[in-house]
């Protein structure tokens, strides 16, 4: 009867040295039965089968196992994470991960971690975004890119006006997609409209090259006051002459329609020729008569 107590208490000791604290788990037993510790991720040192690591953990750095999350990439690459059930591993080396989104081409996103510049949303190329990269003289612009060039006949920002040049529509209005001095630009409907603008001083007609009779100035005075021989639609009033340099200001003169070379009167004056009432070799004075009171 003396051996029972014995034994009850012998299996006493060998169940309490059988529990554990549940926190500190037993490290992990490899293949040929070899305990292995734990990967310790987060704690910025690259352990065996480890390919990023971070204090803090870096976004796209799984925590479980420090490694690298689908639609992620890591720097440094580890090209040889090497084994973490090592019996004899390598000492712990401090690590330090920079890791972004993998550029997705084509979804609307412009990833610029992932080398993108533009994201259109498709996989057209020269429309202005190709393989999500500006091509070159185009602008985008927002998520999904709306990229623009000037030339293409649209107004876009920071263009004062788009006369469609690449599109075989070119006015002397609008150059490289600003409005030329002296002139002005519409917009309904596109590509841009420019003329002249009249009143200014800036005489454009067809002698400046690109100005087209429909859109040419017959003068341009520096003013819309009509009466003075260039109307408020800088046409040629009647009776008037205009000239100038272009584009420079034109002047005008009127009266000129029905002149002679010298000064006619019914009455005494000087004559470059003979007169109604009678005929004269010389310049002389006549009468109403006709008759020649002095001559040669």
């Amino acid at each position: 009867m003396r051996l029972l107590p014995c034994f009850i208490a012998a299996a006493l000791v060998s169940l309490c040295t059988s529990c554990g604290d549940d926190s500190n788990p037993p490290a992990a037993e490899d293949e040929t039965g070899t305990a292995s510790a734990p990967i310790e991720c987060g704690n910025g040192l690259r352990e065996p089968g480890e390919v990023c690591e971070g204090t803090p953990l870096p976004e796209g750095c799984n925590p479980a196992d420090c490694t690298v999350l689908p639609d992620w990439t890591c720097l440094p690459v580890i090209p040889d994470p090497g084994d973490p059930n090592d019996p004899d591993p390598p000492p712990p080396q401090p690590l330090m991960s920079m890791c972004t989104p993998v550029a997705v081409c084509g979804d609307g996103v412009v990833e610029t971690q992932g080398g993108e510049t533009c994201d259109d949303g498709n996989d057209v190329l020269s429309d202005g975004c190709s393989n999500c990269v500006i091509d070159p003289l185009w602008e985008c612009m927002g998520e999904p890119s709306d990229c623009f060039k000037c030339g293409d006949g649209f107004l876009d920002m920071d263009e004062q006006c788009d006369d469609g040049e690449d599109l075989g529509v070119d006015s002397p209005g609008c150059v490289e997609c600003m409005i030329v001095p002296g002139w002005d630009c519409f917009e309904n409907p596109p590509p841009s409209l420019c003329g002249p603008v009249c009143g200014d001083g800036m005489w454009f007609d067809t002698s400046i090259p690109g100005v087209t009779i429909g859109f040419a100035e017959q003068c341009d005075d520096g003013n819309l006051v009509g009466g003075d021989g260039c109307d408020p639609q800088c046409n040629v009033e009647d009776d008037c002459e205009c000239d100038g340099n272009p584009p420079g200001i034109s002047t005008c003169v009127c009266g000129l329609v029905g002149t002679s070379s010298g000064t006619d009167s019914s009455g005494s004056g000087s004559s470059s020729g003979s007169d109604t009432g009678g005929t004269s070799s010389g310049t002389g004075t006549t009468t109403d008569g006709g008759a020649n009171t002095t001559g040669n």
